[in-house]
């Protein structure tokens, strides 16, 4: 792991070669491939280094070197990955899934790229500590909580859950709190309702279930299990992991497991029964090996864990290998999901195999998409507030309302209802309760070019809903004749016989909806239909959503308004979304 052979007739023609290789591998273009595919190479054998070159003429090498071997690279469950000179996983986070199912089913870790995917292994540490490093790896990635909330689905999906919960000291818990909230929340009034929750049906049933027995042998007042319910409420919405009041409704979530009479928990001032340790027998190869894992002391960013390097300081993995360019992609493999059983360490378990935890939709390849700019509206979504909205309204956030507009769009614009889009943006269940009161952020009315005089139509049934002076823009709308904030309160108020066709919900949709086209117009000076309607590709992993486009599709319009900047993590769909272009016409 970084280290270069260099072979010459001299000192000084081996110190030459040295910096010019140090700057080929500045200045050569690797960018990410689409969907955050981790390759690690083996070995990266560039020939002779004539000394008269210059460093570009080296990174063009590099560059040629690095995409032959991606297009050689087999995925890291292959069985021939243990000789292949290339190896891929399908995003960051994969690394850390398969090495804790890995241990968590006693298989072996002495492939060659485990070192280089996970630098922190060390040898001969045991499976506990190993556990903890893919959980505290994990955090570190770009999704963060989101990715703690898919790791743990995943290896409950696969029956590998129990040991890594049973790897969890009691230590871990405020570490977990605090890496993800930067303190660890108290617990909240008991006058608070616990019906509120609904605990039942935002926990999927095979998560409650494992949530009780280690929420019953850890203690009801035990960080851990704040931790664990924390992410059993964000795993049917990886958009909750931002949600303002989650750890409250995590408290009571564990409030209403103690309140249940089929389950007794024990409380803070009661010692939880904990189950009696088994012998960490297990440890890792001499040839890979971990970093310790999470520590007891507060962590020094709320991202990353205890004990554990800040994602700052912390290397990468692969950080001394070049990344695949972004031309070469794969086919994505579903994993298989064994028999095993997530019965290893849990108190009181059933010994039944868990139910299928739902999954993220992860495409097997890069499908074509006729919605490719439907995610230029994320960025614009960004800029027009709706972080500040949904923070102000988390009833909304968890009925999906970004992932609805998106799909209103879509529709509206005649997209087929086949799509791969409209699978990824998967539609809510539950319908939008009506009334559903909202005021759209200052920053939204200034996007949308909202101005003074506001006017404010009153229904019989007492409903007020604020409009802009066009009276086209509703801003905000309230039930029962309750008082607007300011600058909705000081409203030109017109009182109308009959209701408005709308109900709450249709108003949210349509003020998106026109905001989006006057700031397309305004920005990049085109119809929202000619931004939207663009044919891509749509790469979706369980972290990663990207959208690869032709070289030729490249809008200078689109470029100069930044709609085409990639935004990252998005919180609001929990996944890190990019946008590509390449040279291949087919978006392969």
């Amino acid at each position: 792991m970084r280290k270069v052979k260099l072979a010459a007739a001299s000192p000084a023609l081996v110190r030459r070669g040295a910096v010019l290789l140090e700057d080929a591998l500045r200045t050569a273009s690797l960018p990410d491939a689409p969907g955050g595919r981790v390759l690690v190479i083996r070995q990266l054998s560039l020939g002779t280094i004539h000394a008269d070159r210059s460093p570009a003429t080296l990174s063009l090498a590099v560059e040629q070197r690095v995409r032959e071997l991606a297009l050689l690279a087999v995925h890291a469950r292959s069985q021939s990955a243990a000789t292949a000179q290339a190896v891929y996983f399908q995003d960051e986070l994969e690394p850390f899934v398969m090495l804790a199912t890995r241990l968590a089913q006693g298989l072996p870790l002495d492939a060659w790229f485990w070192r280089l995917a996970v630098p922190e292994l060390h040898p001969g540490t045991s499976r506990d500590e190993a556990l903890r490093l893919a959980l505290a790896s994990a955090l570190r990635t770009r999704p963060g909580h989101a990715a703690g909330v898919t790791l743990v689905s995943e290896l409950h999906a696969l029956g590998a859950l129990a040991p890594l919960l049973g790897a969890l000291r009691w230590q871990d818990g405020p570490a977990l709190a605090r890496a993800w909230w930067g303190h660890l929340p108290s617990r909240p009034a008991p006058r608070l309702p616990l019906d509120d929750v609904g605990s039942t049906e935002q926990v999927s049933e095979p998560l409650w279930s494992t949530l009780a027995r280690w929420a019953r042998a850890w203690g009801a007042g035990d960080a851990r299990a704040l931790w664990l319910a924390a992410v059993a409420l964000c795993t049917r919405m990886p958009s909750r992991v931002a949600a303002p009041d989650l750890p409250s409704r995590a408290w009571r979530v564990l409030g209403a497991l103690q309140a249940s009479p089929t389950a007794h928990l024990p409380t803070p001032r009661e010692p939880p029964q904990q189950a009696p340790p088994k012998p960490d027998a297990h440890t890792v190869p001499a040839a890979t090996g971990v970093v310790p894992g999470i520590a007891a002391s507060s962590p020094p960013s709320p991202r990353a864990l205890s004990g554990a390097p800040s994602s700052d300081d912390v290397t990468k993995p692969l950080q001394a290998t070049p990344a695949s360019p972004a031309d070469v992609t794969a086919a994505p493999r579903r994993m298989a999901r064994p028999a095993t059983e997530d019965t290893d360490g849990a108190p009181g378990d059933t010994g039944t195999t868990p139910q299928d935890t739902p999954l993220r939709y992860v495409t097997e390849e890069a499908l074509p998409t006729a919605a490719g700019g439907l995610l230029f509206l994320v960025p614009m979504l960004n800029a027009l507030g709706l972080e500040e909205f949904l923070a102000g309204h988390p009833a909304l956030a968890d009925l999906g309302i970004p992932e609805r507009f998106l799909r209103h769009v879509a529709e509206r614009l005649g997209v087929p209802s086949t799509d791969p889009l409209f699978r990824v943006l998967q539609e809510a269940a539950a319908p939008l309760p009506e009334p559903n009161p909202f005021v759209l952020p200052g920053r939204f009315q200034a996007g949308v070019g909202a101005r003074a005089p506001f006017r404010l139509v009153r229904e019989p049934t007492g409903r007020c809903v604020a409009f802009d002076a066009r009276t086209r823009v509703p801003l905000a709308s309230t039930s029962h004749a309750e008082a607007l904030p300011p600058p909705f309160d000081r409203c030109l108020t017109t009182p109308l016989a009959h209701r408005l066709p709308w109900d709450d919900a249709t108003l949210m949709l349509r003020a998106a909806l026109l905001a989006v086209g006057r700031v397309t117009r305004r920005l990049a000076h085109m119809g929202l239909r000619a931004l939207v309607l663009r044919p891509g590709r749509l790469v979706a992993t369980r972290t990663h959503l990207d959208i690869v486009f032709a070289s030729s599709l490249v809008d200078i319009r689109i470029r100069r308004a930044g709609l085409d900047i990639n935004p990252g993590w998005v919180p609001w769909l929990a996944r890190v979304i990019q946008y590509h272009y390449q040279y291949d016409e087919t978006g392969a």
